[in-house]
């Protein structure tokens, strides 16, 4: 139903009607007499008491909140934002003279891009190069360069680089001489958005029943922003049918899922299971394709630039693809157009050496592979 609502002018020539309508004799009620005056306040008091109705009317409404009112409608519920992600990867710490000394970098170690962005180097017991005892990596003398995983400290898109844009050492460490990113950053993510938060809502109350595989997915993906699940029910991981059994492929648009994370998602699962079902949560195999293309840029054009903006466009629509989603080949072309404006023309488009659609495969994860110019 359509709200009935008065500007400040109707508001006043309404007030002014009825005024003269009530009085037996004729009422000066023009601009600046004493009557005027007093109707005019009294219709800015109704205004402010109009749009004050309209605030409460939003707020009470789900669809119709914003921001922080978003956030206690559904915390009524016992629910949350799903936070922002924080970039992930890995940075080449090098050395000129690797021969001369060993060298340690430690935890929280930060590195830098030119924009001030940092990253801090995180803990991975796996990695040949850790030391418990010095909490950090040890590159010995010889070696002269460590691959290392580094942790965004701010979470959000923001924190996604390029390949190469993480090239400052943010703590001295001695021993190391140069930082680089070699593959970009991609896995940042923002928290949810309002809409977001809606469309979220929807999906928990309609998982309230449980046991079902919209349910568990659902409540996966509820972990944070940049989760992708795809359940299979009577099949295990081989595919073949299993009576009872639920495969959940989970990743984070990196390819690369971390132990404690797939153990969190099988946590969540677990809770919204049916008593005889069993679950199984893994890893998505990962599919990297290969892009190829010629580029005809407009004269004056930084070539490398523009290729750094086609690359990180082509890699970001392959790492925001659902698990069992294909590729598109002829996005490709509006995605390398739309990343500069200084793309001309593009030739011999090649999607791993063909022109062909990339078909989806169950527990199959496409994610960013090489992008060259010829």
């Amino acid at each position: 139903m359509a709200l009935s609502l008065r500007s400040f002018t109707t508001t006043v020539s309404t007030a002014v009607t009825a005024a003269q309508g009530a009085a037996s004799s004729l009422l000066d009620l023009s601009v600046g007499t004493p009557g005027r005056a007093i109707l005019e306040s009294v219709s800015g008091m109704g205004l402010w008491l109009q749009s004050v109705a309209l605030q409460i009317l939003t707020r009470n409404r789900l669809s119709t909140s914003e921001g922080e009112d978003v956030d206690s409608f559904i915390a009524d519920f016992g629910l949350t934002r799903e936070p922002g992600v924080a970039a992930t990867g890995n940075i080449l710490f090098s050395s000129f003279s690797p021969a001369t000394a060993s060298a340690t970098i430690p935890v929280g170690a930060l590195v830098l891009t030119i924009s001030n962005i940092s990253y801090a180097v995180v803990a991975d017991s796996t990695n040949a190069a850790w030391n418990n005892a010095a909490n950090g990596y040890i590159r010995p003398a010889g070696v002269q360069s460590l691959a290392l995983p580094v942790q965004c400290t701010q979470t959000g898109t923001a924190g996604n680089a390029s390949a190469g844009a993480i090239c400052l050492l943010g703590t001295a460490v001695s021993g190391i001489d140069t930082v680089t990113n070699p593959a970009a950053l991609t896995n940042g993510g923002d928290g949810q958005t309002d809409a977001a938060v809606r469309a979220g809502f929807v999906t928990w109350l309609n998982s309230l029943n449980r046991a079902t595989l919209a349910a568990i997915e659902g409540a996966v993906e509820a972990i944070a922003t940049n989760i992708m699940v795809q359940g299979v029910e009577n099949a295990d991981t081989a595919g073949n049918f299993l009576p009872g059994n639920i495969v959940l492929y989970v990743d984070d648009g990196s390819g690369a899922v971390s132990d404690a994370l797939i153990a969190q998602a099988y946590a969540v699962a677990n809770e919204y299971r049916a008593s005889p079902v069993s679950i199984q949560v893994v890893r998505p195999s990962v599919s990297t394709p290969t892009v190829s293309m010629t580029l005809t840029l407009a004269p004056n054009s930084n070539a490398s630039s523009v290729q750094a903006l086609i690359t990180a466009a082509i890699s970001g629509y392959f790492n925001a693809l659902d698990i069992g989603q294909g590729a598109v080949y002829s996005r490709l072309s509006v995605l390398a157009y739309g990343a500069s404006s200084s793309v001309v023309s593009i030739s011999n488009l090649l999607l791993n050496g063909g022109t062909s659609d990339i078909p989806g495969e169950t527990g199959v994860a496409i994610r960013a592979g090489s992008v060259t110019y010829g």
